[in-house]
């Protein structure tokens, strides 16, 4: 008998037995076991009814369909003028893209943050390579990049990041630039300005992940019961797993995303549905590039060796901005603290009203101007001095009053 026709009969025995089963075990904890056991094999056993097992893939993903879905993105970006994998060594590359590389302002390398790769600057990079070279690719273990097995340690974690930014810069011939990090690649930028303060001209933090000191274990306790919980049960797990567990449920529960930043991102795209076939083939794949950013966390996400207890490593001559989304989950609070830190050098905290974690892409209009302003007094060999027409227009963005609170 074939697996399938095994599996189909033991179906048949489930669902016939189900209840009687269920009903003649008792109560107590070897009760409890036996029913979760008869769920799972029925949940299993019902999936059949759905897929073939001939030709049927678990994870509905391939390097091939990520590449396929990456190639629609960059297609919608004319800016885009060089795609290719750059060897950083014997084993590994990074899947990089080039805009307008031969302008002449100061280059922008752009650094993206945890599950995402470089479509997700699709907003930003026609606006910013107007008078520069910009740089981005997918971080190594993300995306189209190589998949190294990280090291558990986190300081040799972080370093395996650090050391792929470093090789990336050399193999493209860069020297001096302005370095741009969203979320985790916002802490990588800073791991990375403190062992290569010469090659950053100006550090731009976009709702940058790892600032902040983990909270005492009382102010743990002030989470509700079912947060503390959630956690718990998800301590173990790399962060994206559960798109990997479901298997063929995968790219449903992705659609289940931030619908709003999906028709944002179609406005650029042509099609809603690109979004999440992105976020999926990026994180259904080999869990490498994740398992990194597990090793530099606790539980609940903080950082291991959060940077505000290293922000003062970075030259004082290196400007620093932060960009924040008023709705975002991020403690923008750290930021000011890092100011106040860094006393005489130049630290700034911009806050985009209207915009969440994703404040790149969620006001991309503000965000750009933004960095391209910061740009632009870089190739001057200026501090910025934000244009007040420019202030005035984020300070009369609409209040955040009647707007929830970014949950991702």
């Amino acid at each position: 008998m074939s697996l399938e026709n095994t599996l189909r009969s033991l179906r048949g025995l489930v669902i016939e037995n189900r209840r009687k089963w269920m009903g003649d075990v008792g109560t107590g904890i070897p009760a409890t076991i036996l029913v979760i056991v008869v769920n799972i094999i029925h949940f299993f056993a019902i999936s059949l009814n759905c897929f073939s097992l001939r030709g049927f893939r678990w994870k509905q993903t391939s390097e091939a369909e990520l590449a396929e879905v990456d190639s629609k993105i960059l297609s919608s970006m004319p800016c885009v003028s060089e795609k290719k994998m750059v060897q950083i060594s014997n084993d590994q590359h990074l899947w990089s893209t080039v805009s307008n590389p031969k302008g002449q302002g100061t280059p922008l390398l752009m650094v993206h943050g945890m599950g995402g790769g470089v479509g997700l600057w699709s907003m930003n990079l026609d606006a910013l390579s107007e008078n520069r070279p910009v740089y981005a690719f997918d971080l190594l273990g993300f995306g189209r990049s190589s998949r190294p097995r990280f090291s558990t340690d986190p300081v040799e974690a972080e370093n395996m990041f650090v050391n792929s930014i470093e090789a990336y810069r050399e193999k493209m011939g860069l020297d001096k630039v302005i370095l741009l990090g969203h979320s985790l690649g916002g802490y990588l930028c800073c791991s990375y300005t403190i062992r290569y303060p010469q090659h950053v001209k100006h550090l731009i933090l976009a709702d940058p992940w790892g600032m902040t000191e983990r909270p005492n274990s009382d102010a743990v306790r002030n989470y509700s019961i079912s947060a503390r919980i959630f956690f718990r049960i998800l301590s173990p797990f790399n962060p994206m797993a559960t798109i990997r567990g479901v298997g063929p449920w995968g790219p449903s529960l992705v659609r289940k995303y931030r619908p709003g930043l999906a028709q944002i991102f179609s406005t650029k795209w042509g099609d809603d549905t690109l979004l999440h076939q992105y976020v999926y083939h990026c994180n259904a794949q080999t869990p490498s590039g994740e398992a990194g950013f597990k090793h530099l966390s606790w539980n609940l996400g903080w950082a291991l060796r959060p940077m505000i207890s290293r922000i003062h490593q970075i030259s004082k001559e290196i400007p620093i901005t932060f960009i924040y989304g008023s709705r975002s989950w991020m403690d923008r609070k750290t930021a000011w603290d890092i100011k106040n830190i860094r006393h005489g050098c130049y630290v700034d905290v911009q806050v985009l009203r209207g915009a969440g974690h994703h404040v790149y892409a969620e006001r991309h209009d503000l965000f750009n101007l933004l960095v391209k302003s910061i740009a632009s007094s870089v190739d001057k060999g200026e501090l910025p001095t934000f244009d007040t027409k420019l202030l005035q227009i984020i300070r009369d963005f609409p209040s955040d009053a009647d707007q929830p609170d970014d949950q991702y």
